[in-house]
């Protein structure tokens, strides 16, 4: 068997209207624009962010090439984690962008201080910092059950 050692993993985000996707991840999360690469006829194929360790895509949703955005399929069944030093703050960011809150911020039984946010464009983010690190049995402790 072959190893396998991933250098880094990517999200790819299919929305409608990139521009301003990319601007709401700038507002609310901090993203750096790293690259976008545009066809000659002026469609935006995908734009690269930066945001914090990671890397992001953006793209405009392409039926014909399946690529779909949350609304045209009823929403996403992924979220994506985003670590951060203060979730309450990028909460608060992401909110004035324009994101919903599907669950406030708030200390949870796993030992972090997390939430979850939909973004203007259907999808879903959670947002967390590691307050304690918490034993497995600690957890089912703190679930009551």
């Amino acid at each position: 068997m072959t190893s396998i050692r991933p250098t880094g993993l990517s999200p790819h985000l299919f929305v409608l209207g990139t521009d301003r996707a990319v601007e709401f991840y700038r507002e609310a999360f901090g993203a750096v624009e790293v690259f976008r690469n545009t066809l000659p006829n002026g469609v935006i194929l995908f734009v690269e962010l930066q945001v914090g360790a990671g890397r992001l895509l953006v793209s405009e949703e392409t039926p014909e090439l399946g690529a779909l955005a949350p609304p045209t399929v009823g929403g996403s069944p992924v979220m994506i984690l985003l670590e951060v030093d203060d979730p309450d703050a990028v909460a608060r960011n992401a909110i004035d962008a324009g994101a919903e809150v599907l669950m406030p911020v708030q200390e949870m039984f796993w030992g972090e201080r997390y939430g979850v946010l939909r973004d203007p464009f259907g999808h879903r983010w959670s947002v967390t910092t590691a307050r304690e690190q918490l034993t497995p049995d600690e957890i089912v402790r703190n679930t009551g059950y």
